[in-house]
């Protein structure tokens, strides 16, 4: 005369027919492709192309230089009365044009096109890359940048 239902199921049948039937290691994830087996292939898939300015081209050429004493001589002024040409724009010029005359020599077909005052410009930012700028090493006393009281720099 009971009007319930039948419990002779225990709660805990209810809780394991609710759990998900598949385990999981069956589930069905698509395979990513392959990495690229080789350089050459890794850079040929590269969806942006890594191009160099000409601050980088200058300084690879700036290294190559680097044990050339004539070309370090032209850098090495941090006022006029120092300089080969007695001006630090004319050892400027003359360092730049270094630089174009290694790229056509070598076959930097972008550095030997550009102009003289561009590579000079160039060279600039790639000295001040390594600490050794004219004015960089013109404001160093025992190896420390103070600052240039003239212009609050």
């Amino acid at each position: 005369m009971n009007d319930l239902p039948n419990t002779s199921e225990s709660p805990s049948d209810d809780k394991q027919e609710k759990q998900p039937s598949s385990p999981v290691g069956k589930l069905h994830h698509p395979k990513p492709p392959a990495l690229p087996p080789t350089v050459n292939d890794l850079l040929a898939g590269r969806i942006t192309q890594a191009r160099k300015t000409l601050n980088d081209h200058v300084d690879d050429i700036h290294q190559r230089l680097w044990n050339d004493p004539k070309y370090q001589t032209l850098l090495d002024a941090v006022y006029d009365e120092q300089a080969v040409e007695g001006s630090q724009s004319a050892d400027n010029f003359l360092a730049a044009q270094r630089i174009r005359d290694w790229a056509v020599k070598n076959g930097n077909t972008y550095v030997q096109q550009q102009k003289l005052a561009s590579i000079v410009k160039a060279l600039n930012v790639v000295l001040r890359r390594y600490g050794i700028s004219r004015k960089q090493r013109r404001n160093m006393v025992a190896g420390e940048i103070v600052p240039d009281q003239e212009n609050g720099e």
